[in-house]
């Protein structure tokens, strides 16, 4: 059984990695053509306006303004891996959640893709348009016969909208307020078939939304000193009222600072810490049975982890691949604290793309 659920989780954690790692080696070898100075950017005030955009970590969203009138798109790819199971902060196998479940997770994966769109309304505000894509997949154990079954959910998350104010008019600190507000586009009905019959609901963690409108306060700070650069973000997720399934998923605290360093103008690299708290579910679901599997109990979703992330930032130079950003960040755990049984995060990556016109 051990070599078996290693296989699993080895193949799918080969998956991801090898989609995010062929795609930033193509790119690289792409924008390596274009590689230049920095008068290919016009002015050295158009460079430095740029420069922090340039230097922030993949993973981070949000963290930068935009001059009135300029546009920005950007896409990401995100992979996450869930490979084992966490009750505070000890391990547990699959064979220790069957002495209180009928059915154990194995593994869980989640992929993301989000198109983005930046637009500065005016020198101090810029709002920003977020839409993702999930593709969400499971594997399961059963208790009374060790057979295993996997499901699969996917489509578009809950869509965000956002605004970043600059606070430069006020201080000299490069620093930016963030608001944010998600749509409950994301579906909380997602079915499939398993051992249990056809046309099951799906636990929590296999939804695609939240259900509910969510607020995202937050702030945000970049500066940088010759070839030097550092930042920190802070954003909540406060979520209001009840879903139609009569559950609202818990409030989420994040917090995270990184540095980087310009080795050229073309090529960043970056280390970064992130922090993220998240609550229990309030409610409950009734078409999901808490004593069947822990996926579906509402009082086992809450937690803490701590993350490190080493990224690299490429920018395009000259030509046609001018102001083209493409970037790579990979991060690991280095604690989880979880109600659990749950499964802790193991290793995640985000590739990234962007251009500013």
């Amino acid at each position: 059984m051990r070599e078996k659920k290693m296989f699993v989780w080895e193949n799918s954690l080969s998956k991801g990695c090898s989609k995010i790692l062929f795609l930033f080696i193509f790119f690289s070898l792409i924008l390596s053509n274009s590689v230049g100075n920095k008068e290919a950017y016009g002015s050295d005030d158009f460079f430095h306006e740029h420069q922090h955009e340039d230097e922030i970590p993949s993973g981070v969203m949000e963290a930068h303004t935009h001059s009135q009138g300029e546009w920005m798109t950007t896409y990401r790819y995100m992979y996450m891996d869930m490979p084992e199971h966490y009750s505070g902060t000890k391990k547990q196998t699959v064979d220790q959640v069957h002495n209180s479940f009928m059915i154990s997770p194995v593994n869980m994966t989640m992929e993301m893709h989000m198109l983005g769109l930046m637009y500065g309304v005016n020198d101090e505000f810029t709002a920003m348009l977020m839409v993702p894509y999930l593709i969400k997949d499971m594997e399961h154990r059963r208790r009374s016969d060790s057979k295993q079954f996997s499901t699969q959910s996917q489509g578009i998350g809950d869509v965000k909208l956002s605004g970043l104010y600059s606070l430069k008019k006020y201080m000299s600190q490069p620093i930016h307020l963030n608001v944010g507000v998600s749509f409950p586009t994301g579906s909380i009905n997602r079915k499939y078939d398993t051992l249990a019959g056809a046309d099951q609901p799906l636990p929590y963690p296999m939804q695609l939304g939240s259900g509910t409108v969510d607020f995202y306060p937050g702030i945000t700070y970049l500066d940088h000193k010759n070839k030097w650069s550092w930042g920190s973000q802070a954003i909540s997720t406060i979520r209001f009222g009840k879903n139609d399934q009569k559950y609202r998923l818990g409030n989420e605290y994040k917090m995270t600072s990184w540095i980087g360093y310009k080795w050229q103008d073309w090529i960043n690299t970056s280390f970064r810490i992130k922090g993220n708290i998240w609550g229990n579910i309030s409610g409950e679901d009734s078409r999901l049975n808490p004593t069947m599997v822990p996926t579906a109990d509402s009082n086992r979703r809450g937690g803490e982890r701590v993350d490190l992330f080493f990224g690299i930032n490429l920018i395009g130079q000259k030509g046609i691949l001018s102001e083209h950003r493409v970037d790579l960040e990979i991060g690991y755990p280095v604690y989880q604290n979880l109600d659990g049984p749950q499964l802790g995060v193991g290793i995640q990556g985000t590739l990234g793309w962007q251009k500013a016109w």
